[in-house]
């Protein structure tokens, strides 16, 4: 009983020395997703260490990273890269490749490693909303894309159709030329031989 009462006299201000805050909601492309975490210590940390855990209670951890604040950047490997940096009071990272399907809660972690004693908060959550990037085509493409469907299924049905017109129409004028070169010469003749016939009556006389 008496270890527990001390373990919790200890432990309270010690847990109440940090604390981690971290914004509600972020907006991020797959290429890069921006996060905030701030915390206040009484201390002056020398060295932390900064980790990233996906879901509300969950213990996915995301990235993690051993920093000291001589050298403020970090930088991680693996499927997702958390790359930022510590400066008094706040850590700003970029989180690399997230997708749209892995929107979901993210919480901060930070451990003061040294100077002791030995402190970590976790902070409340930051909704992380990936916007994905559209696969289907706008709507100026779209409407683009129907009259030209429009066009080619006009001419489609269309066919040869002109063209037999075209024929049918000079064809048409063809035999009408013919037709009246054969009246002309048909009255070209007629009116030639009555004249023909006075002729030879005259000189019968």
């Amino acid at each position: 009983m008496i270890i527990f009462l001390i373990t919790n006299i200890i432990y309270i201000p010690l847990g109440i020395a940090l604390h981690v805050s971290q914004p509600y909601r972020v907006e991020g492309k797959p290429e890069h997703v921006p996060l905030q975490c701030l915390f206040s210590s009484e201390l002056r940390p020398e060295e932390m260490q900064v980790s990233l855990y996906r879901g509300l209670h969950g213990q996915q951890r995301i990235c993690s990273a051993y920093v000291n604040l001589s050298k403020p950047y970090f930088a991680t490997d693996g499927p997702v890269q958390c790359r930022g940096n510590i400066s008094s009071g706040r850590v700003d990272m970029i989180i690399f490749g997230l997708r749209g399907e892995d929107t979901d809660i993210y919480r901060c972690k930070v451990e003061v490693l040294y100077p002791p004693p030995y402190l970590r908060s976790v902070g409340n959550g930051t909704v992380v909303y990936i916007q994905e990037n559209p696969n289907c085509p706008t709507a100026f493409m779209q409407s683009q894309s129907q009259i030209s469907e429009k066009r080619s299924s006009v001419s489609d049905d269309v066919g040869p159709l002109p063209l037999l017109c075209a024929i049918l129409i000079i064809t048409s004028c063809i035999f009408m030329l013919q037709i009246m070169k054969i009246i002309w010469k048909w009255r070209d003749t007629g009116s030639m031989a009555p004249m023909a016939s006075q002729k030879d009556s005259y000189r019968q006389f």
